[in-house]
């Protein structure tokens, strides 16, 4: 329940969004609340996290951001973001016999 209210906060979700929408599709979000293999379902009703407030109260949420600060101490305030872009797709393109031709033609229709 801390993890969902703390992904609730950060992606700027309702409680149905979060709970009908956003947990099934992205397995980061359950892999931020500790699941080990992709659940399918939700993980609980959208009203639990209403009651789920309502019982730890505004000083309880206060607590679970100050204990998520207090463990990513100097991490979390660094300037410097490590981001590793192996897996994003680059903006590449290479030349084939098509795309030669068409850049001929087009440099010949230019010239002309």
């Amino acid at each position: 329940m801390t993890s969902l209210l703390i992904l609730k906060h950060l992606y700027h979700l309702s409680d149905e969004q979060l709970v009908e929408q956003q947990w099934e599709m992205n397995p980061y979000f359950q892999y931020f609340s500790g699941m080990k293999t992709v659940q399918w379902g939700q993980p609980c009703a959208a009203s639990d996290l209403v009651h789920f407030r309502k019982r730890i109260g505004k000083q309880g949420v206060e607590k679970i951001l100050k204990h998520s600060i207090d463990l990513h101490g100097k991490n979390g305030q660094d300037k410097h973001t490590s981001i590793n872009t192996t897996v994003q797709e680059k903006n590449i393109t290479y030349p084939t016999d098509a795309k030669l031709h068409k850049r001929i033609i087009d440099k010949c229709v230019e010239i002309s």
